[in-house]
């Protein structure tokens, strides 16, 4: 795919009541710089990615600084989305896909360089800020102020010695304004070219100096909102209803070069669909490319698609009545934010100088995602112990909601008899009536940090700061089928599926036209499945319920830090030694609790156990030195050495560990400076890496010991029958294939044996955490340039070399990886994989137990290479009008994982897949009248594959 010079547009308005004068210059500062903080030149000047104080702004690791209106210019009022489209940073986390995931929905998480959203540190202010995700340290930018944001400095390379751990691949830093005065007022909306996700952002900003200016408030409340955006109001991109466009195994076609080679083929379609579920409901195939399927008034008919892909192992069919699985579904999220923020400080004297920062941010997040649905047999599809599958009933032939049209059909089919009776049937349902299953989130942030700094011994600084956070966050699963009680009894979608006649003629659960009152459900109300749109809005309230989850988060940081140099001392050619020295404490509390009937798997969301991990706290203590060697000779302009270490120790299995980097600046004239840097970081395991309870999870696994799969490697054959896996059918593994949608001709006795439970629906395995995980390390290596040529003032071009590699990644092994470890292993099945792999007797793998247990292990590793370019020009011309021009790109070398286990040195390429271009850049022009500025952006992303 090639996306090129997309452009981004919204309709908008905007009002800007502004006599505000802040102090900060709103120039976008160079990419190698940070604009001082205060105009007063005796104050400190820090760069992020150090701590020591510097006399120019300087910095010797690769550093992008980007100013709020270069973010906000673009209309888009996530910010988080706007920092996506930097080509530094990778849109893991976007409000067009946040919703892949359980409980992430309208999150807006940064992923600087692709190494993974945990290998990027978030910074506030050069501090740390509170998670939007229990067990992990994850902000959402989303809970960041807008309109009180000066600039985001992007350092990429290890920072881990400066700010600890975390900073893998960098650090992001959200620097706000220091002395705001004024008012301002900022209203903006938007729509789309057809007219919905719709956006709208209003915010209003005072600030005040005080006390001759010594000084500041400055308070600020934002209300943004974006309404969401479903997979039906996109089918040209999404197939809700056409069907989808995808790649699918075919049989050879004989349009090789010479002749088919007898070689299945991978080509690309447009209206795919799934065969074997329909939304409703679908019995099975009647012949090669038929099946039997109820249409939305309850009777049967024989659907014939266009096509089918039975030669690559697939259910899925072209065209026909099937399920697009995408019926329901969003592409964005709907979000509403509301942030209420104060900045404040007061400058006693220079060396008594207390300020806070305090914010209060709520956040509201509507999901919608795939409804409930079932295929095949409902106790091997829902039974979680023997007991729940001998109570579950099926579908019986003497269902009083079967019309009679689709008795005949039945009947004429052979599945049922002549006359209605118990004789039982399968259908597979995609439960798009049952509504979409969806979450409704409320997330809020409470964040204040207080302290105090000053200046002492003339020119040495210091800072003590107490930071604390908290976060908290409600969500309720929408349309979650309920199957049994807190006790494993049936209940629900389990009792109402089961309807039956009474006497006086009316339809009743049959838990109801028993002899035995004492088990009697009054509220039970029968669920008509035969047919979408079928079931009654009664039946509806009774099946589904509202699960329920609530999180909490805390964070609390104690640094203290000073700073200065030795000039009192001593000076180097270049001037005097700066540095800077510090201790830090830091803990961090979480706990996510579903409700009782969630957790104990009675509903068809996964069973999750309460997530309640000891604390974690880490005690730290950190220095930096800068070593000016020479200044202002002949061909040494500047030339400075520096350095940086921390030592850390962890109250977990991550113990006590070490992290430092060393630098260099040499400019050999004013116009030019070369700078490099190497970084030992680290990133300690997290609560949820390390304490995770094992919980339920589903995926579409293959089956190596499948017929049609066994052939793929030497060894498995003989694994798999070691491993008791038969090879062919018997007459208990044919019948749990019933209406699973594999022929019935395929699955008789004695035919190959194919694992037709895993081929046509998801399995289930179970994933967790490890509380002996080591550390993570990473090592980096950036070396650049800045071009600032005295003749033409303004103009500023760096381009940087970086080299990034991760050891001792955490990296669960997927649950397919595990089952192939375990068959493809040259040494037989005793081996660590196969010990966590779970059959039932029919060969088929055990849902109730899970198909397999997955674990974090530190085995994996990342590498990653490339270069950024970034040129700006800024001119200020005699009648007051300001232009300015910036372009970023990024070349992307190499970025590759290493997570097989059994080959670790060989790469899995991620550059060029969807989501890592080798090329991306964008670029913006503003020409600022002064009452009234343009601005012209672009963007380019480079091509990119989609794989199979």
């Amino acid at each position: 795919m090639n996306k090129s010079h997309l452009f981004r547009g919204a309709a908008a308005f905007a009002v800007a009541i502004s006599v505000s004068q802040p102090v900060l210059a709103q120039d976008t500062a160079p990419a190698d710089t940070a604009e001082a903080t205060d105009d007063n030149t005796e104050r400190s000047i820090v760069v992020t990615g150090s701590r020591i104080v510097r006399p120019t702004l300087e910095s010797s690791v690769p550093l992008t600084s980007v100013d709020v209106g270069e973010l906000t210019d673009t209309g888009d009022i996530s910010l988080g989305d706007a920092l996506n489209d930097l080509p530094s940073l990778r849109s893991t986390f976007s409000q067009g896909n946040s919703t892949r995931f359980i409980g992430t929905a309208g999150l807006n998480i940064l992923d600087l360089r692709g190494l993974g959203t945990a290998r990027t540190l978030v910074l506030v202010n050069g501090k740390r800020h509170i998670t939007a995700s229990p067990g992990d340290y994850l902000v959402d930018v989303n809970t960041i102020p807008v309109d009180l944001l000066e600039r985001v400095d992007i350092v990429t390379g290890g920072n881990s010695a400066i700010y600890g751990s975390d900073a893998v691949a960098g650090v992001v830093n959200f620097i706000t304004k220091r002395d705001f005065e004024g008012i301002n007022l900022r209203a903006q909306g938007g729509l789309s070219s057809r007219g919905d996700r719709g956006n709208v952002f209003v915010s209003g900003t005072f600030g005040k100096n005080f006390a001759d200016g010594r000084g500041n408030i400055a308070i600020s409340a934002e209300y943004a909102e974006q309404t969401p955006l479903y997979f039906s109001d996109r089918d040209a991109l999404t197939g809700a209803y056409s069907g989808r466009c995808q790649f699918q195994t075919v049989e050879p076609t004989g349009s090789e070069p010479g002749g088919s080679d007898g070689i299945t083929d991978t080509e690309f379609f447009c209206g795919v669909k799934n065969g074997s579920i329909s939304d409703g409901g679908t019995l099975g195939r009647v012949g090669r490319g038929q099946y039997l399927r109820f249409n939305s008034v309850g009777d049967l008919f024989v659907d014939v698609p266009d096509g089918d892909f039975e030669a690559g192992g697939s259910a899925n069919i072209l065209g026909g009545q099937g399920s697009t699985l995408r019926n329901t579904g969003q592409l964005a999220a709907g979000v509403k934010r509301y942030a209420f923020n104060l900045l404040a400080h007061y400058d006693v004297s220079d060396a008594f100088r207390p300020f806070i920062e305090a914010k209060y941010v709520r956040v509201d997040a509507l999901q919608e995602g795939q409804p409930s649905f079932f295929q095949g047999s409902l106790a091997n599809f829902f039974a979680l112990t023997q007991e729940q599958f001998d109570a579950i009933p099926e579908l019986r032939c003497d269902n009083p909601f079967l019309t009679s049209q689709a008795f005949g059909t039945l009947s004429a089919y052979g599945v049922c008899g002549a006359t209605p009776d118990a004789t039982e049937f399968t259908i597979s349902r995609f439960n798009t009536d049952f509504g979409g299953r969806g979450e409704k989130h409320k997330r809020e942030t409470y964040r204040v940090v207080g302290g105090v700094e000053g200046t002492f011994n003339d020119d040495w600084g210091y800072e003590i700061a107490l930071n604390y956070g908290r976060f908290e966050s409600k969500m309720d699963s929408l349309n979650n089928l309920v199957l049994f009680d807190e006790q494993g009894n049936l209940d629900g979608f389990l009792l109402a599926i089961d309807a039956v006649q009474n006497t006086s003629g009316q339809i009743v659960c049959r838990v109801n036209a028993d002899a035995d009152p004492t088990n009697d459900r009054p509220d039970c109300v029968p669920i008509n499945v035969f047919g979408s749109g079928a079931p009654s809005q009664a039946a509806l309230d009774f099946v589904n319920t509202k699960a329920k989850r609530v999180e909490k988060a805390e964070e609390f940081v104690a640094t203290a830090s000073v700073s200065g140099d030795l000039s009192q001392l001593f000076e180097l050619p270049g001037g005097p030694i700066g540095f800077a020295l510090g201790a830090e404490y830091r803990e961090e509390t979480a706990s996510s609790v579903y409700d009782a009937l969630t957790a104990s798997g009675g509903t068809f969301l996964n069973a999750i156990q309460p997530f309640t991990p000891s604390k974690l706290s880490v005690k730290e203590a950190f220095g930096e030195v800068s070593i000016p060697l020479l200044a202002n000779v002949p061909l040494a302009e500047e030339l400075t050495i520096g350095a940086a270490a921390r030592v850390s120790d962890y109250n977990t299995s991550a113990g006590t560990v070490w992290a430092y980097n060393v630098q260099g600046l040499y400019a050999p004239i004013p116009d030019v400076r070369f700078r490099a840097a190497y970084a030992k970081s680290v990133r300690t395991p997290t609560q949820s890496d390390l304490f995770s309870p094992l919980s339920q999870n589903f995926a579409q696994l293959t089956d190596p010991c499948d017929t049609s799969f066994i052939s793929n490697n030497p060894n498995r054959a003989a694994n798999c029958a070691a491993a008791g896996v038969p090879t062919v059918f018997d007459a208990a593994a044919a019948a749990a294939c019933a209406g699973s949608g594999v022929p019935e001709d395929q699955r008789e006795e004695g035919d190959p044996w194919v694992n037709c439970l895993a081929r046509t629906s998801s399995t289930s395995f179970l994933s967790g955490g490890n509380p002996t995980l080591l550390n993570e390390i990473g090592k980096s290596l950036t070396i650049g340039a800045v071009f600032e040529p005295s003749f033409l003032p303004g103009f500023n071009f760096t381009v940087d070399y970086y080299k990034i590699k991760v050891e001792s990644l955490i990296a669960a092994l997927g649950a397919q990886t595990i089952i192939n470890l375990c068959y493809d292993s040259p040494d037989g099945i005793n081996n660590q994989f196969c010990s966590t792999v779970n059959r039932q007797s029919t060969g088929f793998f055990d849902q109730q137990a899970g198909a397999v247990i997955s674990g974090g292990v530190n085995f994996a590793a990342q590498k990653t290479e490339g270069i950024d370019f970034d040129v700006a020009y800024r001119r200020t011309f005699d009648n007051g009008h300001r232009l300015s021009f910036r372009a970023i790109a990024t070349y992307l070398i190499r970025l590759d994982n290493y997570t097989d286990p059994l080959n670790p040195a060989n790469p899995n390429r991620q550059m060029s897949e969807l989501g890592d271009p080798r090329w991306a850049a964008n670029a913006s022009i503003n020409y600022d009248f002064g009452d009234l500025d343009l601005s012209w952006s672009v963007r380019y992303i480079g091509k990119q594959t989609i794989g199979t």
